[in-house]
């Protein structure tokens, strides 16, 4: 049985900076074996979340030096406390467990047979923007979206981040119901242009908070 050493150290209160993108995926290859490893937790855990009244916003499945982390963000309507992220590290933890033992999951067995660190964190003000909804429930916020590679004819040359605010998306017409395909409209800050990134080309992407302003009396 995999070992397991639940964290519970991120705060909604206080949230989590966003995870290093080299440390979740360096190159669109080991982008491919995280998403084949993310979308078999995502089998194991979004029913048990969503029993729960959680949203699982995303999982990523990181693996370095200091041993494999697999991060799961939960959100709820009512917010997500410390004790929810505690409580919801169990309730998971024995779903993966239950995921690992099951003969007809092998993948997921073999992908957990070795040790890993459960994390269970609230998305924070900063969260992360994995699928279209999300950006699509987010439009006119703020984002930085990081991709794979330059994309042709937007950007610099070598422009691998872009700041915008989301200004809308569209559905992929090959697939208009997959939430993980489509194409999000992100307008610069400092211009009129208009970013269409394919999510198949992000790497990364989060909301960028926004402090609410405060009206002086004079």
């Amino acid at each position: 049985m995999a070992t397991r050493r639940p964290t519970h150290n991120k705060s909604p209160k206080q949230p989590p900076q966003p995870a290093a993108v080299d440390d979740v995926a360096g190159t669109e290859a080991e982008h491919e074996g995280h998403e084949g490893a993310v979308r078999l937790l995502e089998a194991a855990v979004e029913p048990v979340a969503r029993a729960m009244g959680f949203e699982v916003v995303l999982i990523e499945w990181a693996g370095g030096r200091g041993g494999r982390i697999a991060r799961v963000y939960l959100d709820h309507p009512n917010g997500v406390s410390l004790d929810d992220c505690s409580r919801m590290s169990g309730v998971l933890s024995n779903a993966l467990d239950a995921a690992e033992a099951d003969p007809e999951t092998p993948e997921l067995t073999a992908l957990l047979s070795l040790p890993y660190t459960l994390e269970v964190s609230s998305p924070g003000v900063d969260r992360p923007l994995a699928r279209l909804s999300h950006f699509a429930r987010h439009v006119g916020g703020r984002a930085v979206v990081r991709t794979f590679h330059p994309l042709a004819g937007q950007g610099s040359a070598d422009q691998r981040t872009f700041h915008g605010r989301i200004v809308g998306t569209e559905v992929d017409a090959a697939d208009p119901a997959d939430d993980r395909r489509g194409t999000v409209l992100l307008r610069s800050l400092d211009s009129d242009t208009i970013y269409k990134i394919s999510l198949a080309d992000i790497r990364r992407a989060n909301l960028v908070y926004s402090p609410p302003s405060t009206g002086g009396h004079g």
